[in-house]
Parts: C-alpha cells; structure tokens; sequence
C-alpha cells in the first residue's frame, strides 16, 4: 500500500501555476502518485505542524510499504521522527518546500512533482544514514550557534512571504549582534578540542542552505558526520563574510576559518547556551550529543543514467 503525508502549507505550492491542484492537493498527490488509479493511494493531510510524526505512525498501522512525503525539508524531518527507528517503510519524496535541500542531495526533481512521484513510486531504493541526537532524527544538517539563532529568527509566515531570502533577512539582523562563544568538541574516542566559534555544522547531507556544497566527502551513506567548525574572527562580520564567499566557490572546507573532521560519535558543551537547529527547525540548544545511524532510513531515488 502507498501513503502520502501532504503538508498544504509548504511554499511549493506556490509554484504551481493551475489553481485544480492548489485547491485539491490531496486528490492532485493521488493522481501524480497512481494516474490510472489514484483510489489507491492513501492520502492524510497535515492540519498542524508537528502532524506528520503522528501520520506516519497511522500510515504504517495501515499497512503503507511506501510512504511519500509531500512538503519540505521540516516535513521530512517530522515523518522520520517516526521512521528513523523503523525499517518496514520505504520514503519517497515530492519536494514542496522552500529549499528543498534532501531533494537537491538526492538529485530528486525539484519542480516537476509528477516525475518526483514516479521516483517515489518506481525509483531505486537505496538506503542513506540519518543523525541522531537521543531523542531526534535529523537527515541533513544540525547547525549550532549562528545557524540555530537565524532559523529561530525565521518565522513560517516570513518563509511563506519571500521563500529563502528569509533566511538572508533573519541572517543579517542576528549578525549585528551575535555574542562570543566557547566550545568544547569530543568526537569518537579523540581528546576534546576548544574553540571560539559562531557555528558548528554537524552534516549528514553534503549541501547546505539549498544550493552550496560542504565539501566533497560529505556523503549520505558513508557512515560518518562531518562536522565543520567555524571560528569567531574580529571583526564577526567579516569573518562571517569570508566564510560564506568560501561556500558560495563551493571551498567551505578549505576556508582559512573554518576546521572540519569527520566522526561517528559528536558531543558538544559551551559557555553559553548556543542555540540547535535541526534539518531547519529549532531543536533546544547545547549541550547536545549527535552520533550516525548508518543505513537507517530507506528511500526511493532516480535511477542512475547509463
């Protein structure tokens, strides 16, 4: 059986132009899943943010074997709170979110959604890893400090209005004060390390903020977390500046700033309580402890091309 999870709020939505499927989402997911017979396809639609955890369990009640998640990346990360520890489901994905990042790693069609489903529906399992902190599931990324103020700064509505550039807006506000932290770093069975850092990025994925690339042996499936460590330079703008000018040439691992390891098992403590922010949304803050699941989520993507 095949389940879709629909979160109607996703800024997605917007970029379709025929106003059928904006007004019956549920019955346009069912006919891009299974045209000849969209009956099949088992539908449950998101009133409330924190929905999709709760449907995926119903979904799996029911028997689903393939369940198709219908949103963006804070979607993803809500219905894998509920699969991470599960095997018997596969994921798919119809990217309708704001960036979209997952579908960018996987190379799932971002804006053509009737493709997107029969990748869902036909595509090759494979299978990625997931982070975990004790009690979430994260895919992508878990950014600590700078990254966790901005995506508190964020608000749904602001996302809604004008889509990425509200990541830029609420960066460039948290910028003009964002204090000095310490941090303490122990990874796998390695003596700790200190820094002054604004940001620690704990990935999974290899892109962050939607288009850029962390470096080239960040990997999905290599059983391993890349932890980048950026550190707190004066003036704080410029080196904030620097670091960014270093993703955008995609040589964020080799910037002059920035320290990147790579590690099963991450644990992090700081003088202040930086904030958390998990495949986009906010998680509490530090301290934390991350470790991988290696192959623990199973997930339907394209084909590879002879």
């Amino acid at each position: 059986m095949v389940g879709a999870i629909v979160n109607p709020r996703s800024g997605g939505w917007r970029r379709l132009h025929d106003s059928h499927l904006i007004q019956d989402r549920t019955a346009a997911v069912a006919r891009w899943l299974d045209p000849e017979q969209p009956d099949r396809v088992q539908v449950y639609e998101m009133k409330a943010a924190e929905d999709g955890q709760r449907l995926a369990r119903e979904a799996m009640d029911a028997g689903c074997e393939t369940l198709v998640v219908v949103g963006g990346d804070g979607t993803i990360n809500d219905v894998i709170q509920t699969l991470g520890s599960e095997d018997q489901v596969r994921l798919g994905l119809i990217p309708m979110g704001t960036a979209n990042v997952l579908a960018r790693v996987l190379d799932i069609p971002r804006h053509d959604p009737a493709r997107a489903a029969q990748i869902a529906m036909t595509g090759l399992e494979q299978r990625i890893d997931l982070g975990y902190t004790g009690d979430r599931w994260f895919a992508l990324v878990a950014g600590i400090g700078f990254d966790g103020a901005v995506t508190n700064a964020v608000s749904r509505r602001m996302k809604r209005r004008i889509g990425e550039w509200a990541y830029v807006v609420a960066a460039a506000k948290v910028a003009m004060n964002y204090p000095r932290c310490h941090i303490t770093l122990t990874m796998d069975d390695r003596a700790p390390l200190e820094f002054d850092a604004y940001l620690v990025l704990i990935a999974n994925g290899g892109q962050y903020a939607g288009h850029y690339r962390l470096g080239p042996q960040v990997s999905p499936s290599d059983g391993l977390l890349d932890v980048f460590v950026c550190t707190h330079r004066r003036p704080l703008v410029r080196g904030m500046a620097s670091d960014a000018f270093a993703l955008v040439r995609n040589r964020f691992h080799t910037a002059t700033g920035v320290h990147h390891f790579q590690a099963r098992h991450i644990a992090l403590t700081s003088d202040k309580g930086m904030p958390v922010e998990l495949d986009g949304d906010p998680t509490g803050h530090l301290p934390l402890t991350v470790q991988v699941a290696p192959a623990a989520l199973r997930i339907r993507v394209p084909h590879p091309t002879s």
